[in-house]
């Protein structure tokens, strides 16, 4: 039995495959899904869980090189709750696009990790190369 690390089966399967120009989307509970990528389905209530400790949570067993986040989440979010929610970003590089953009990025990516969270706006792109 696992006794640390992340104990999701298919989580730890989609990291494992996370690699060199891959990426993968962390997405807050209301946003769509797509049929043709793989999505873990993590949200258990709304609110639960965040991007935030699903980050804090993979962060130690992949190394990616940046991060895209959607320039709305900047505009439309309350500036204290961005700053909170980029602590967690942990100093990636950022690319900040278009929303508009953002749901293309998603459509192709090895997989979506779909939260609970339910902050608009605050999910995010790991990118790799």
């Amino acid at each position: 039995m696992i006794q640390g690390g992340i104990i999701n089966g298919q989580l730890a399967s989609l990291l494992a495959r996370f690699r060199h120009v891959n990426s993968i989307a962390i997405v807050d509970g209301p946003f769509p899904t797509y049929p043709n990528v793989e999505t873990i389905e993590l949200g258990v209530v709304m609110g639960l869980p965040t991007i935030p400790q699903v980050l804090d949570a993979i962060l130690p067993h992949v190394d990616p090189t940046g991060i895209y986040l959607a320039a709305e989440f900047e505009a439309k979010v309350d500036a204290k709750i961005v700053a909170e929610y980029k602590k967690h970003h942990k100093g990636l590089d950022t690319t900040v696009i278009p929303h508009e953009e953002f749901k293309i990025k998603v459509g192709q990516t090895l997989g979506i990790i779909h939260t609970g969270d339910a902050v608009p706006y605050s999910s995010v792109i790991l990118r790799q190369g």
